[in-house]
C-alpha cells in the first residue's frame, strides 16, 4: 500500500522472523508469560498448553543446565544484579528428546530495584551444538592419534614456529610438556646451520605445495650429540586452501645410522646362514619327498583291481600336507591323507611327529576309528606340553580287496569324491559322526564308515590346496567347482590326478597353487 510505514512492533517481529528467533515476555507481577510462535515451535509445544519456561526447572531442563540456569536467574532477581542475562540449556522436547536452547533476557526492575518483568529471545541451536561435539570428538581422535604414535608429529606455522606437536617431539626437544614447545622455532633447539636449512625446506614446501618425503637428516645441536631421522614434511593448508604453515612426521633413526658400519658383516653373516639354512631345508624336503611312496603297488584279486596314482606338489621347500602308506596284508592296505595347519619348518615338525605317531599305531591299522585316536592322543598331548596351538585334518582309508570293502574315518578332513556310474559327487557323512582335527581335543571320539569298492570305480582323496584354487578374479573354485572340472572337463581313467591337476592350472591362469597339493586318486576295475 503507497505511503503505509511498519509499526516498531511490526519491525521488530519482521527482523525477529529473519534470525529465526523466538520471543518471551515474563510479568512477574501477574506471574503471567507469553511465548511467541517460534518459542513454542522450538520447544514443541502448544499454546494452550507449554510449560512454564522459568519455573520448575528440574523438570523441563537437563540437570546439568537447570541449577546454572536456575543460578543466573537469582543472580538477576537481586536487587543490583545483571540487567542482561544469556544461558545455553538442554531442553526435554516432548518428541524429539533433548534440544539445545540458546535463552537470553533483560529484565525491567521497578522504583525498588525489585525485577517487575523479564523479556527476551530464544533460539534453537541444537545443530550448532552437535557440529561443536564432533568437532570436538575430531579434535580429540587428532590429538589421540598424534599422542599414541611413536614417531615426532608436528605442525609449524609461515615462520617455522611450532604451532602443535605431540609430546614425543617435545621431549626430543628436552622440553617437559609440548606447551613449552609451541612459539619455538628450530633455531631454539639445533644449530644455525641446521635450522637454517630446515626452515629454507619449509619455505619451499610452502612455495611449492610440493611434499618432502623420507629424507634422511643429520640433526646437529649445540652441546649435544648429532642424531639421524627419517622426515616427511607437507604443506599445512586451511579450508580454503590458503597455507597456513608446513605440518610433518620424523622418526628417530639414530642408532641405525650408527651401527650402518656393522651392516655389511652382519649382512655377509646372514647370507652365509642363509644359505645354510636353505641347504638345510632342500635336504629336510628331500628327505620329506623321499619318505614318500611314489609307486605304490596295485592291490590285485582275480576279479577286481585297485591302483593307485598319487601327486604330491609342496607350496614351500617343507610342506605341512602328506600322505602314508600302511601295509596291513597282501589284501588289505591303509591310506592316511594328513593336512597340518601352517607351512614351513613348524608344520613339518608336525608331520615328522606325525609320522612318528603312525608308527606306533601300526597295530590299528585295520580299524580306522582307532587308528585316528590314537594318532589324536599322542599328537594332542605333545602339542599340550609344548604349549603349542598346532593341529592336523586327516582322513584314513582301509582298503580290502578281498572282502572288497573300504572303510574309512575322518578328523575333520574333507570327504572323498567318488567316481560313481558316470558321475562324481563327494561321499556324504552323517552330522552326528563329524569329528574334530588331530591335535586338538583329547579322548576325540572318531567314526568309521564303510562303503563297497564295487559301487565306484575311483576314489579321489585330498588336501584343501585343490579347491582353494584361485582364478585371476581372485574366485576360490570349492569343492563344487572341483567336482564340475572332473565331470565336464575329464574323463574316467587312472589319469584323473594328472588332468585335474592340470585343469586346476588352467582355471588360476598357470600362477599355480597359494597351499601345498596333496593329491590320490584310487581308482577300481
Amino acid at each position: 500500500m503507497k505511503g503505509y510505514r511498519a509499526t516498531k512492533r511490526e519491525r521488530l517481529m519482521l527482523a525477529l522472523r529473519a534470525s529465526n528467533e523466538g520471543v518471551w515476555l515474563w510479568d512477574l507481577v501477574s506471574n503471567e508469560i507469553e511465548y511467541s510462535k517460534k518459542v513454542l515451535e522450538f520447544i514443541g509445544y502448544p499454546a494452550e498448553n507449554v510449560p512454564h519456561l522459568f519455573s520448575h526447572l528440574h523438570t523441563i531442563y537437563h540437570v546439568d543446565d537447570a541449577a546454572r540456569l536456575q543460578h543466573t536467574l537469582d543472580d538477576v532477581f537481586s536487587p543490583n544484579g545483571p540487567e542482561l542475562f544469556g544461558e545455553n540449556c538442554r531442553f526435554k522436547h516432548p518428541s524429539r528428546g533433548w534440544v539445545w536452547l540458546r535463552i537470553r533476557g533483560a529484565c525491567v526492575r521497578d522504583e525498588n530495584k525489585k525485577v517487575i518483568r523479564l523479556a527476551g529471545s530464544m533460539i534453537n541451536i541444537t545443530k550448532r551444538k552437535q557440529a561443536e561435539r564432533a568437532l570436538e570428538e575430531e579434535r580429540h581422535l587428532l590429538d589421540l592419534f598424534i599422542e599414541s604414535i611413536p614417531v615426532n608429529v608436528y605442525f609449524k606455522d609461515k615462520e617455522s614456529r611450532f604451532e602443535m606437536a605431540n609430546t614425543a617431539t617435545a621431549e626430543k626437544m628436552g622440553m617437559q610438556s609440548r606447551d613449552q614447545l609451541i612459539g619455538n622455532s628450530d633455531h631454539t633447539f639445533f644449530s644455525a646451520e641446521h635450522a637454517d636449512r630446515s626452515k629454507q625446506d619449509e619455505q619451499t614446501i610452502m612455495d611449492t605445495l610440493e611434499q618432502l618425503n623420507g629424507t634422511l637428516e643429520k640433526e646437529t645441536y649445540e652441546g649435544r650429540r648429532d642424531t639421524w631421522c627419517i622426515t616427511s614434511k607437507y604443506p599445512w593448508l586451511d579450508n580454503n586452501g590458503k597455507v597456513k604453515g608446513t605440518f610433518g612426521v620424523s622418526s628417530d633413526v639414530s642408532d641405525i645410522v650408527e651401527i650402518q658400519t656393522r651392516l655389511v658383516s652382519v649382512a655377509k653373516q646372514l647370507k652365509q646362514r642363509n644359505e645354510e639354512y636353505e641347504e638345510e631345508l632342500n635336504l629336510a624336503n628331500e628327505v620329506q619327498q623321499s619318505i614318500l611312496v611314489k609307486n605304490i603297488p596295485p592291490l590285485v584279486t582275480d576279479d577286481c583291481r585297485v591302483d593307485f596314482y598319487p601327486e604330491y606338489h609342496p607350496m614351500e621347500a617343507l610342506a605341512g600336507d602328506f600322505y602314508e602308506v600302511v601295509t596291513v596284508s597282501k589284501d588289505t592296505i591303509g591310506l592316511l591323507m594328513c593336512d597340518v595347519m601352517g607351512h614351513g619348518v613348524r608344520a613339518a615338525l608336525v608331520v615328522a611327529m606325525l609320522r612318528g605317531l603312525i608308527s606306533k599305531e601300526v597295530e590299528h591299522a585295520q580299524q580306522p576309528d582307532k587308528f585316528l585316536y590314537g594318532l589324536n592322543e599322542g599328537l594332542t598331548k605333545i602339542m599340550h606340553r609344548a604349549g603349542i596351538p598346532m593341529f592336523a585334518t586327516a582322513l584314513y582309508l582301509l582298503i580290502d580287496i578281498k572282502n572288497k570293502t573300504l572303510t574309512f574315518a575322518d578328523a575333520g578332513h574333507p570327504q572323498p569324491i567318488v567316481l560313481e556310474g558316470d558321475k562324481y559327487r563327494q561321499l556324504t557323512v552323517d552330522k552326528k559322526k563329524k569329528s574334530p582335527a588331530l591335535g586338538l581335543v583329547r579322548d576325540s571320539v572318531y567314526h568309521n564308515q564303510i562303503v563297497k569298492l564295487t559301487d565306484f570305480s575311483e576314489f579321489l582323496i585330498f588336501t584343501d590346496g585343490i579347491y582353494e584354487t584361485v582364478n585371476e578374479e581372485g574366485e576360490e573354485l570349492g569343492i563344487e567347482g572341483v567336482i564340475e572340472i572332473l565331470q565336464e572337463k575329464l574323463s574316467p581313467t587312472a589319469k584323473t590326478t594328472k588332468e585335474l591337476l592340470k585343469a586346476l592350472r588352467d582355471y588360476s591362469g598357470n600362477k599355480g597353487f597359494n597351499d601345498d597339493v596333496c593329491l590320490l586318486n584310487i581308482a577300481t576295475k
